[in-house]
């Protein structure tokens, strides 16, 4: 698994992650992602469309993120997801529970205003 990270000067950080998301890397995940929950952080895109896999244990992790970010206000996006990834969304009904967007630097530009 990849993760890579950027950020930019108005508190926007694009979080991309490639792989398999599974209970051996998704305390890598979280570690990744932990560090951006913070007042002065006004939005997190976690980028997804490199993961081809996610189980339960990377599904607890976005949501887990999801209540890291409501907790300092900041937005929380899953972007660019393939349909296998989507699919356990939908089959756990968190569909409609997570803001989604079909490409991150779209999304990544529209919170930062670029």
């Amino acid at each position: 698994m990849k993760i890579t990270v950027e950020r930019d000067d108005k508190g926007v950080v694009l979080v991309k992650i490639e792989g398999e998301v599974d209970m051996h890397t998704s305390p890598d995940v979280r570690n990744a992602l932990l560090p951006y929950f913070k007042p002065d952080i006004s939005g997190i895109v976690v980028d997804l469309s490199g993961v081809k896999y996610m189980d339960s244990s990377g599904i607890a992790t976005m949501i887990e993120g999801l209540q890291w970010a409501s907790k300092v206000k900041s937005r929380f996006v899953l972007a660019g997801m393939k349909e296998a990834v989507m699919d356990v969304f939908v089959l756990t009904n968190l569909n409609n529970v997570f803001e989604f967007s079909p490409d991150s630097e779209a999304t990544f530009n529209d919170i930062t205003g670029r």
